[in-house]
């Protein structure tokens, strides 16, 4: 090898000058049978994607990169969008640009050019919570299945030097992923996040090909640390209304004539809004309320409805009700010397609860 012989013309000087030891001949040895250079391993691929934004948006980071590791020849990148190529850049060993996909475009990494060594379908991940917010230790948010996530966040600031300026990086913090679940990732870092500082998460999956060589996708989001999102507490919800209850007072005295020239007016209480609703039944027929209990070997026919009445109670407390005549009823009041009736009270609220007072039976003369 040339290293080797231009190494024996150095040393033969001395060689004839002094005779050398045998320890420095060991060495001298030694260093002559040392290869040149140690053996490379297996080729690494690496298609990168970043995205987002820092607190520097002037320095753009926005990014679509691959590169070979222990392996030479041409690379390139592309980006495909319903099989149509809308970007691709090649490159010797390394490739990049600056547009980055969509999601559900498909990235693929060759190498070389017209070997396709990685392909995948961008889905946007990782994104984090807006709960990785200044003043916040919390490093949370989505990822794709099976992809290993690390977080970081760092200041950047612009130094103006003499022949132009460079990005000084300070405050560097490093999150612990300590749950990677499926589609989602948690974790937090040692303090708390500051507004000024650029938090980033990363995915990256190892895939191993043919020969030892690795396939690794790595994707990035980074964006400024903000405010942390206003959390709305909502009012407790009310309480649930009491259990309907209500009270029929005495009936005032009502005669035949009063009640088909007047009606009947009565009072009644009920604890929290609702209706009121009275029906004035001839006694001798089947009532509503207890047609489904009714035991009979012939069903008698239904009650005769003498009068109705009713009235909206907007809140808790006692209200007035006025029964009218109906028409059928009219015709019975008036023919009758006596009757015998029944008066049935319903109360209802607008959330559907229903109470039926006891029923009441009123003597009806002339």
């Amino acid at each position: 090898m040339r290293i080797r012989s231009v190494f024996l013309r150095a040393f033969a000087p001395i060689a004839r000058r002094s005779a050398l030891s045998a320890g420095t001949a060991a060495v001298l040895a030694c260093l002559l049978a040392a290869p040149a250079s140690a053996k490379p391993g297996p080729p690494v691929y690496t298609l990168k994607i970043s995205e987002g934004e820092t607190t520097i948006p002037e320095d753009s980071i926005a990014q679509t990169s691959g590169s070979v590791e222990n392996g030479s020849g041409s690379v390139q990148v592309s980006i495909v969008r319903g099989g149509i190529v809308i970007a691709r850049e090649h490159g010797t060993s390394s490739a990049g640009m600056a547009q980055v996909p969509q999601v559900n475009d498909v990235v693929n990494l060759e190498a070389p050019i017209g070997t396709v060594v990685g392909s995948v379908d961008y889905d946007g991940l990782p994104s984090m919570e807006p709960t990785v917010c200044a003043g916040s230790t919390n490093f949370s948010g989505q990822n794709s299945t099976g992809e290993t996530v690390k977080g970081s966040a760092v200041s950047l600031a612009v130094q103006i030097e003499k022949y132009g300026s460079s990005v000084v990086r300070s405050n560097f913090a490093r999150a612990q992923v300590t749950i990677l679940s499926g589609t989602t990732f948690g974790g937090s870092f040692l303090a708390p996040l500051e507004l000024g500082q650029t938090v980033t998460a990363t995915e990256s999956l190892e895939t191993p090909l043919a020969g030892g060589a690795v396939f690794d996708y790595v994707s990035e989001n980074s964006r400024p640390v903000g405010a942390c999102p206003v959390v709305v507490v909502p009012p407790p919800p009310p309480p649930p209304p009491p259990a309907l209850q209500g009270t029929l007072f005495k009936l005032p005295h009502v005669t035949l004539l009063s009640l088909l020239k007047s009606g009947l007016r009565d009072r009644v209480t009920i604890n929290q809004p609702g209706t009121v609703t009275q029906d004035l039944y001839a006694e001798g027929g089947t009532l509503p309320a207890f047609a489904a209990s009714a035991k009979h070997h012939k069903k008698p026919p239904p009650a005769l409805l003498l009068a109705r009445g009713g009235v909206v109670a907007s809140s808790a407390g006692t209200v007035t009700v006025s029964l009218k005549p109906t028409a059928k009823g009219r015709l019975k009041l008036k023919s009758a010397k006596s009757l015998k009736a029944v008066l049935v009270t319903t109360l209802r609220t607008s959330s559907g609860a229903k109470l039926n007072l006891a029923h009441r039976t009123v003597s009806l003369r002339r």
